[in-house]
């Protein structure tokens, strides 16, 4: 009698290679410019990408002007946008694991890199203003 072995098959876990030099990208899609950053996230140990929508000249100067208020009214209509001022939010929903997450300081507890991604989406602002 032969005795058949079954062995167990171990999938291995294709390990994410972590972006060091993030790339602000910028393009342009039905008239609208859009851009995104990947940006490695230490929490959650993944590339996440973050997508930016340009609001219009006198829309990016509202945003700029809050810069001007403080930098937490500016990264936080980035974030959640400014209802008074008309704002949608700059910083667009990023796909973690293949699943969309709503962005929102909520986002940012589970979340690494809160002040690279604002700096990124700033530079993309005035980038399309120069």
């Amino acid at each position: 009698m032969t005795e058949e072995t079954k062995t167990k098959q171990t999938v291995k876990k294709e390990v994410e290679e972590p972006i060091k030099e993030p790339k602000l990208v910028r393009t342009e899609r039905n008239g609208m410019i859009v851009g995104s950053v990947t940006l490695w996230d230490k929490k959650t140990k993944q590339n996440i990408k973050y997508p930016f929508n340009f609001p219009g000249v006198e829309n990016a100067v509202k945003f700029t002007d809050l810069a001007d208020v403080s930098r937490h009214a500016y990264w936080d209509a980035f974030i959640n946008g400014n209802d008074d001022l008309g704002l949608n939010p700059l910083i667009g929903t990023p796909t973690v694991g293949g699943k969309p997450e709503k962005m929102s300081w909520k986002f940012w507890e589970n979340h690494s890199g809160v002040m690279k991604v604002c700096s990124e989406a700033d530079r993309f602002l005035v980038q399309e203003l120069n």
